[in-house]
């Protein structure tokens, strides 16, 4: 059968919804493991519309299709859509892509011609908590009916690439700190608390951090596809047995592999699990339905494990923290590569640019990368999430480029890293309007990555601190500035950003990522990986403490910009992450 193309995907898409009874039907970008990266040959929505940004949801109707993305995907989303047949919601910073999609529908049934707009939703692509919010939010006019499975699916068909396999492997516990054994009985105490027989889990990070195991299956994660069930005594996996070598169950005897096809015998009805807990935010409806399919109850709580896996022990700090340095190394290594061929004359593409970081990467002892490499040159920087280097564009002297890359090392934790760097020899300076955008965006990142703050502030917060200095310019980034990083190189909490409201807290490890973005300049994004920790001058207040230290480019800098503070903290900052460390230059 011959590949459709878009507009005939499309056209399919609307026979399978008139047949299964819907006028609307709900795409999500994420998959049945709620993850963020999904493979784009496993993908729904990259299927339907040809988007491939890692965010981004969609609605169709019989008459017209939408795409809503938030402010990283603007431009990517305008690229690679067709304008005639989609049209692009351009969801503003501080709105969520669920309220967005939200506003749609209301207006949708205000113009709907029937008596009920027939709502077709997959419920293992949607959390309890997102359905009730979608339901209660578009209130009377509509009925919401599951499909399983989606009119996209149904359009698709099952010829489609068959999905990348690994084993599992286990990660050194003396390196991150607490055993498989101690987190299940600390997760016991809140079982016992909640009179819950045991914790459904579906987040992959959740469980690969539950259980300290790690897989590269798929793409920018150390996870593996499974699902979880957790007693104080035992971590009950659904998987193919075979994916976990006779080694994991002899050093995880606490974890117990089942055929993902049998594992909802163990909440049956001859099971003594007769309160099944899960958390309406971290598991799909499907679960909750499935749960009440065995007889049990489903309790909905509040999952611990998220707030167990952000606040990182002193052996897990450690770990990233070496991480954290041979990713420093790899981004100073590929920025003199660059400048080097640059200036001798040779031509390097933006694509070509983005393979040499990921060989250095691996080179360096990488098991893969966290996200797609943001190879940027010049005007495209403007792009905030520019995940598509181009395999034609000349990367120039004396130009800007702004790489943003990450990597998993052995322990599985996340990096992520964004230089912003003039392409020129290291006698060379920055166009006034290149120091000034850079310097602007610097003094942001320093008044984050210097911020004191009292013990229980919001990530909002932070976030205006950080703003403050391009916003005394007249300039503003329509992104958060920063997020936790840890097993996925996105997760929450931390969110450090408008809509950042739970408290930040010691042990945290996140990201501060100011930047500027204009369409006839480019882009400036400077971030680095910082934590929390107690602030000696006083009780009661944190201080943020940055954990990467890949080279500032002094070539851009505008040193009359900065105040002398801003100067005493960057002369401090670039001699690296200890009192012996020697500072690094520009070698091109």
């Amino acid at each position: 059968m011959a590949e459709l193309s878009y507009p005939e995907r499309l056209v399919e898409v609307r026979r399978q919804m008139e047949k299964m009874g819907v006028d609307l039907t709900i795409v999500r970008s994420t998959d049945r493991f709620l993850n963020e990266y999904v493979p784009t040959e496993e993908s729904a929505r990259v299927w339907v519309t040809g988007f491939t940004g890692s965010m981004g949801e969609v609605v169709i109707t019989q008459k017209q299709a939408y795409l809503a993305v938030d402010g990283r995907y603007w431009i990517q989303a305008e690229n690679q859509i067709d304008a005639k047949a989609w049209e692009i919601i351009k969801v503003r910073l501080g709105t969520g892509l669920d309220q967005a999609i939200v506003e749609l529908v209301q207006r949708l049934v205000r113009e709907a011609k029937v008596p009920k707009l027939r709502i077709g939703f997959e419920p293992e692509r949607v959390t309890p908590a997102q359905l009730q919010y979608f339901q209660q939010a578009v209130g009377e006019g509509c009925l919401w009916k599951p499909l399983f499975p989606s009119p996209v699916e149904q359009a698709r068909g099952a010829n489609r690439p068959a999905p990348k396999e690994s084993r599992i492997r286990l990660i050194d516990e003396k390196k991150v700190g607490r055993t498989v054994a101690q987190k299940l009985s600390e997760l016991g105490q809140f079982l016992e608390a909640m009179t819950a027989d045991a914790l459904l889990i579906q987040r992959l990070d959740e469980i690969a951090y539950l259980s300290n195991l790690r897989g590269d299956e798929l793409p920018y994660q150390a996870t593996f596809k499974s699902i979880a069930l957790a007693t104080a005594e035992n971590l009950f996996i659904g998987i193919d047995p075979a994916r976990a070598p006779n080694s994991v169950r002899v050093a995880r005897d606490q974890v117990l592999f089942v055929p993902e096809a049998e594992f909802w015998t163990l909440m049956g009805k001859k099971s003594k699990r007769k309160r099944i807990a899960y958390d309406p935010h971290h598991n799909t409806e499907q679960a909750r339905l499935a749960i009440e399919r065995t007889g049990a109850v489903a309790l909905a709580v509040t999952t611990p494990v998220q707030a167990m896996k952000a606040k990182k022990n002193s052996a897990e700090l450690k770990s990233m923290v070496e991480a954290f340095e041979r990713a420093d190394q790899v981004i100073d290594e590929v920025s003199n590569w660059l400048m080097t061929d640059v200036v001798a004359g040779k031509k390097v593409t933006e694509a070509d640019f983005a393979t040499e970081v990921e060989r250095a990467f691996l080179a360096s002892g990488a098991t893969g990368l966290s996200f797609k490499v943001i190879s940027a040159a010049g005007k495209n920087g403007a792009i905030i999430h520019y995940s598509d280097p181009s395999k034609k564009r000349v990367i120039k002297k004396g130009e800007l480029m702004l790489l943003d890359t990450g990597a998993f090392y052995a322990e599985g934790y996340a990096t992520d890293l964004t230089r912003t760097f003039l392409v020129d020899g290291k006698k060379a300076k920055g166009t006034p309007e290149q120091q000034r955008y850079y310097t602007l965006v610097l003094k942001a990142a320093i008044a984050g990555m210097s911020a004191v703050i009292p013990a229980g502030s919001s990530g909002s917060a932070l976030d205006a601190l950080v703003r403050a200095p391009l916003w005394a310019e007249g300039l503003n980034y329509n992104h958060g500035t920063g997020h936790g990083v840890g097993i996925n190189v996105h997760e929450f909490p931390p969110r450090i950003g408008p809509n950042g409201a739970t408290p930040l807290e010691e042990g945290y490890v996140f990201s501060i990522e100011p930047g500027v973005y204009l369409p006839n300049f480019g882009g400036v994004r400077i971030e680095n990986l910082c934590t929390l920790e107690k602030h000696g001058k006083g009780d009661g207040f944190l201080r943020v403490r940055p954990l990467t230290f890949s080279p500032l480019d002094q070539r851009l800098i505008d040193e009359k910009l900065l105040t002398v503070a801003e100067k005493e903290w960057l002369a401090e900052y670039q001699k690296g992450p200890g009192p012996t460390a020697k500072k690094t230059k520009a070698k091109a």
